[in-house]
């Protein structure tokens, strides 16, 4: 196997708490030959600090990218990405950390299956606050119908489930960037682009646990998970090559036109432009029918798909 080089970038925001720990799992990663970017958007808590110190006691080398303006996720991302030079990319968070075989065990498989695959990800922890082992939320060994028989996702899984897991995935860099930059209104920044990878190149999988991805107390609001959920259900329309989501989409959007719910512009406009949209919930909403009479029309007018 050879050993190309891979561009490891931690971001942070207020993560000043955990990233010694992100930092010492790169160094020691038995695979040597690595890119390192750390970027920070302007957190409160001293990250960038604690970034340039661990570097300096370390002698790491490290390009750094610090912001003094908070920009979001998806601006700090594009602009590390521009700074890669490696043949793999590998995005965390720096509140998670790596196995020390993490990268080594990426690269060798990802070198063994051809250019076809456009990434990897594996099995992982999942940690608390205090790195204490949590309830998985998700257990691959349980699912063996998402994967192919040659280790492969299959492609309608992640369109239905978002089964990968960041910290896990090792990216092959001109899939990375012939897949666009992250778009900086959306939220799952992180699936939107699994699924544009997953539209043009396999993406392959490792059962051994390889990250451990910290779960934390959320503090969430409503109003940014009420757009989570939108921004979730667009994109699994948005991907929906199959059908494979028509049933939950409906229940969806159908349940709130019947409770007179307010339907999101971004959901509603894409629906009348899905593929296996239902034909009574899309005559409903184009013509803007009372709640009652979409009643009725699903109560009668069964011939109507």
């Amino acid at each position: 196997m050879g050993t190309p080089l891979v561009t490891v970038i931690s971001v942070s925001y207020n993560h000043s708490r955990y990233i010694k720990e992100n930092l010492d799992s790169i160094k020691n990663q038995t695979y040597k030959n690595i890119q390192l970017i750390v970027g920070d958007d302007a957190s409160s808590d001293n990250s960038a600090k604690v970034f340039q110190e661990w570097l300096q006691s370390n002698n790491y080398d490290a390009i750094t990218n610090f912001h003094n303006i908070n920009t979001g996720l998806a601006t700090m991302l594009n602009e590390c990405i521009e700074l890669a030079e490696g043949k793999y990319v590998k995005i965390i968070a720096s509140d998670d950390y790596l196995h020390p075989e993490s990268i080594e065990n990426c690269v060798a498989a990802m070198e063994k299956s051809g250019d076809e695959y456009g990434m990897i990800f594996t099995d992982f922890w999942a940690i608390d606050d205090n790195n204490q082992s949590t309830e998985l939320f998700l257990q691959y060994n349980s699912h063996n119908h998402f994967f192919n028989s040659d280790g492969s996702l299959k492609k309608d899984q992640l369109v239905k489930y978002n089964c990968i897991i960041a910290p896990t995935v090792l990216m092959r860099k001109d899939a990375l960037i012939s897949t666009g930059k992250y778009e900086p209104h959306i939220l799952l920044e992180d699936h939107d682009r699994w699924l544009r990878i997953n539209e043009i190149k396999k993406i392959l999988f490792i059962n051994k646990k390889l990250a451990y991805y910290r779960v934390l107390p959320t503090s969430v609001t409503n109003t940014r998970n009420e757009r989570m959920i939108e921004e979730d259900l667009y994109i699994r329309m948005k991907y929906d090559k199959t059908g494979i989501n028509e049933s939950n989409l409906f229940h969806y959007i159908s349940t709130k036109y019947r409770n007179s719910e307010k339907i999101p512009a971004l959901i509603k406009n894409e629906y009348l432009q899905y593929p296996f949209r239902v034909k009574r919930l899309t005559f409903a909403l184009k013509n803007n029918i009372s709640p009652f009479l979409y009643y009725l029309l699903l109560k009668f007018g069964k011939k109507i798909k």
